[in-house]
């Protein structure tokens, strides 16, 4: 009875984490695929090198420019982002099957069991806060995450 306790619910969250990969794999291929053909249509419509280079200094050039060097997953703020999620879900994970094993009996091996299940999910958990939390100050530090001011000037220079 013990080993099940702990061999199904991984075997779901295995089939669904692979799910996952290859669902993310596929959206990311067709959204690159897309994102290219376009940029591809647009560069073929500039017939000159005059216009090449007035589109280019025109602000939807910038953002063509913009927009071939960073990724939605290159984003500082959205990795900040998913990675406090990801942390705060798996410490929650940790601290419920440790609740799960104080209000429950079970047998000696799939209590040893759980507890390590639940030991390695929440340090994850506060591993991936704490990184992430170090991570943003570094960052922030450095100037590589935009301030208040430059997102109000930016949006005073675009008016």
């Amino acid at each position: 009875m013990g080993s099940e306790i702990i061999i199904v619910p991984s075997m779901f969250f295995m089939f669904g984490f692979v799910v996952y990969v290859i669902v993310e794999g596929f959206r990311r291929r067709t959204q690159a695929k897309m994102v290219t053909e376009f940029h591809s249509k647009l560069l073929d419509r500039i017939g000159s090198a005059r216009e090449f280079a007035e589109f280019f200094a025109s602000d939807a050039g910038k953002r063509f420019m913009e927009s071939l060097s960073t990724t939605e997953t290159g984003m500082p703020q959205q990795r900040i982002l998913r990675s406090i999620q990801s942390g705060l879900v798996l410490l929650a994970l940790g601290v419920g099957l440790f609740i799960l094993i104080d209000q429950r009996t079970f047998s000696l091996e799939a209590a040893d069991g759980l507890v390590v299940t639940a030991t390695v999910t929440a340090a994850i958990g506060a591993g991936l806060i704490f990184s992430t939390l170090f991570t943003y100050v570094l960052s922030w530090r450095m100037g590589l995450l935009p301030t208040q001011g430059s997102r109000r000037t930016e949006g005073r220079e675009t008016n």
